[in-house]
This record gives structure tokens, sequence and C-alpha cells, in this order.
């Protein structure tokens, strides 16, 4: 079973770089046009060009006809989702663990493309929504945590609205709704380890990259907070039953 979760995490993701890339950019579609091509020099590729991290290897990082740097995004998105979906196999019951790759879909896609535009796309939060839900119901949580998830979405779009009067633009929607279908899975309490975890991983990453190109730390400095989200869900979701037994819940 494992191997088969990392061979079509192999395959997925290999799809993911394509919505990835596309999905911000008006003149694609995630079906147009319907075979890949580099985005350089426009030429179709093989299936020998898109065979998942091997081709990255054998061609040696570049486009076999242009010549043009592929992206380290490419074998970075193809190996996490075939890591993720394998870790989801060992680790939950095959009906959890289906749920749970549907999650990781959504969260990866949101998250590559937050790094690069500042933005989280709804497809992503569609995915997580419905890989958090079929999660609760498999996990015997449905629908009593429709009520938490819905206190959750409400904290989360006062806090939206508090933080961005302070501040424009100080915290994204796309953030709220990705916390707000997170819940789904793990509820009022363990949302707050979401954003617990999400909040340290984004701290610790800004005072190392801070640090590594020796600046100043800079309050006004803007950063994807999607990707840190989803750290913090991924993790929160491995841990929550640990979680819930420290602190004497059920």
């Amino acid at each position: 079973m494992p191997v088969i979760f990392f061979l079509l995490g192999l395959v997925f993701g290999s799809f993911f770089n394509a919505v990835i890339f596309r999905l911000p950019r008006k003149e694609y579609s995630i079906n147009k046009p319907r075979r890949s091509i580099c985005p350089k020099c426009k030429h179709v590729l093989s299936w020998k060009d898109n065979i998942p991290l091997i081709s990255y290897l054998l061609l040696k990082g570049k486009c076999r006809y242009c010549g043009a740097k592929i992206p380290l995004r490419y074998p970075i998105v193809e190996g996490l989702t075939a890591l993720l979906f394998t870790v989801n196999s060992l680790f939950f019951p095959l009906q959890q663990a289906i749920a749970l790759c549907v999650i990781v879909s959504g969260l990866i896609i949101s998250s590559f493309i937050d790094l690069e535009h500042y933005l989280i796309p709804d497809t992503g939060i569609v995915l997580v929504g419905i890989g958090a839900a079929l999660y609760s119901f498999f996990s015997h949580q449905f629908p009593e945590v429709l009520i938490e998830a819905a206190i959750v979405t409400g904290l989360m779009v006062a806090f939206f609205a508090i933080s961005n009067a302070i501040r424009k633009d100080s915290f994204g929607f796309g953030d709220v709704e990705l916390i707000a279908v997170l819940s789904l899975a793990v509820g009022l309490f363990g949302s707050l380890f979401i954003i617990l975890f999400a909040s340290v991983f984004a701290l610790l990453s800004y005072a190392v990259v801070t640090a590594a190109k020796k600046k100043n730390f800079d309050r006004k400095t803007m950063i994807p907070f999607g990707p840190f989200i989803s750290l913090g869900g991924y993790v929160t979701l491995l841990l929550i039953n640990q979680i819930r037994a420290l602190y004497g819940f059920s």
C-alpha cells in the first residue's frame, strides 16, 4: 500500500506542478494547452520529458529543446507529494489516508501558489475542504465538527477585519479560508494548534532568512502565510490524537 501511495503521489505531484503554474496565469487554464509545454520556448513536451523526478535528473534540470532552466519547484512538488501520500498510508487507516491525501493536495497547490503570487486559490481551498470533511466523517466527528468549524470561521473573520483595520493587507482572506476549512478536520481545539504551529514556523523561517541575508528585522515585511498554515495544519493532523490525549480530551 505505501508503494502504491508513493507512485500515486509522484503522478499527482506532476499534475499539481501544471496546476500551480497555470492557475494564477490568465493566458493558461487547467486544460489549455492540453499537453505540457515548456514555458520558455512553448515546445510541446513528450512523455519522456514528464516522468516525475526521473526526467528532471536525466535532463539535468534543463529543457531538452531550448536549454532553459527548469525550476527546482518541479521535483520538490513531485517528491513532497509522494512523501506525504506515503506517510498518510503508513500512519492512518485507508479511508482516512485517502482523505488526508486530498487535504495534502489542496495544501501543496495553495502553498506553492502563495509562495510565488501571494495568493491562495479557491481550487486549493475547495480541495482542502472536501478532504477535511471526508476526514471528519471517517473519524466519526461529523456533523458535530460543523459547529466548531463555524466558530473558528467566525473568529478568523473577526480577526481579519480587526487586523486589516489596524494595518491594511496585514492578513489575507485566503489565510482565513484555509484555517476555516482545516477546522473541519481538527475542530476548534485543533485549530488553535494550527495557528500556534504556523506562527512559530513563520517566525523561525523569517528569523533564519533574515540572519542569512544579514538584514535587520522589519515588521512591515510581507511573507506568504499560506505555506506555514499548511505546514501547521498537516503537523496538527498528524499529532491531533496525541495533543488531545495530552490535554485530557478523548
